[in-house]
C-alpha cells in the first residue's frame, strides 16, 4: 500500500519483488497465449471475466523516513478490481488497485494514505506481450489534534513489451514529492 513509511531499501526490495511477480506472472500468461496461438482458431465469442476483492491490512513497528525514533501502526483497506477478455485474438487483462488507510505514529501524530494501482496486460498475435503499471501513493501527516504537518507523493511507471520472449521495451520511472517539509 503506501511506500512512504517504507525505508529506501526497502522501497527497492518492494519494487523487485514486484516486478518478478508480475514478470512470471506475465510469463505464464505468455505461455497461454502461445498455447492459444498454435490451438484451432476459436468461435468469436470473447470470455469475458470480472471480478473484485476487498481486503484489509495491518502491520505494526512501521518506521518514518521523515521522523527517525518513530514507528507506527497501519490499518488499511484494499480493493482489487479486475476485468479479463480472452479472444481468439489474444487476452486482456486490466485492473484497478486501490487502497486507504490511516498510520498512528507513536509520538501521536498521524498519516492518512492512499494509493492507486492501474495494471494491463495484453497477450496477442503469436507471442507480443505488453505490461503497463502505473502507481500512485500518497500521505497526509497531523499532528495529535488534527493539524496539517505535510504531504508525501510517490510516482511510479512500469512498461515492459517482449515479443517472441524477446524484451523490446523495458523501463520503470519513479519519483517522490513532499509538500511542507518532511
Amino acid at each position: 500500500m503506501n511506500m512512504r513509511h517504507r525505508l529506501p531499501a526497502q522501497r527497492r526490495e518492494r519494487a523487485t519483488a514486484k516486478t518478478i511477480v508480475l514478470a512470471l506472472g506475465a510469463a505464464g500468461l505468455l505461455a497461454i497465449s502461445a498455447v492459444m496461438g498454435n490451438a484451432a482458431p476459436a468461435s468469436a465469442a470473447a470470455t469475458v471475466t470480472r471480478d473484485s476483492v476487498t481486503t484489509t491490512t495491518s502491520e505494526t513497528g512501521l518506521p518514518d523516513d521523515c521522523r527517525p525514533g518513530i514507528t507506527g501502526t497501519l490499518v488499511g483497506t484494499d480493493v482489487f478490481s479486475f476485468q479479463t477478455v480472452e479472444t481468439d485474438q489474444g487476452f486482456h487483462f486490466v485492473g484497478t488497485d486501490s487502497g486507504t488507510g490511516r498510520i498512528d505514529w507513536s509520538d501521536g501524530t498521524y498519516t492518512i494514505i492512499e494509493s492507486v494501482d492501474h495494471i494491463s496486460f495484453n497477450a496477442v498475435g503469436h507471442g507480443t506481450t505488453v505490461f503497463t503499471s502505473t502507481h500512485v501513493d500518497s500521505g497526509d501527516t497531523f499532528t495529535a489534534d488534527g493539524v496539517f504537518l505535510f504531504r508525501a507523493t510517490f510516482h511510479e511507471v512500469e512498461r515492459f513489451t517482449a515479443t517472441d520472449g524477446v524484451v523490446r521495451v523495458d523501463f520503470e520511472r519513479g519519483r517522490f514529492h513532499f509538500f511542507g517539509g518532511c
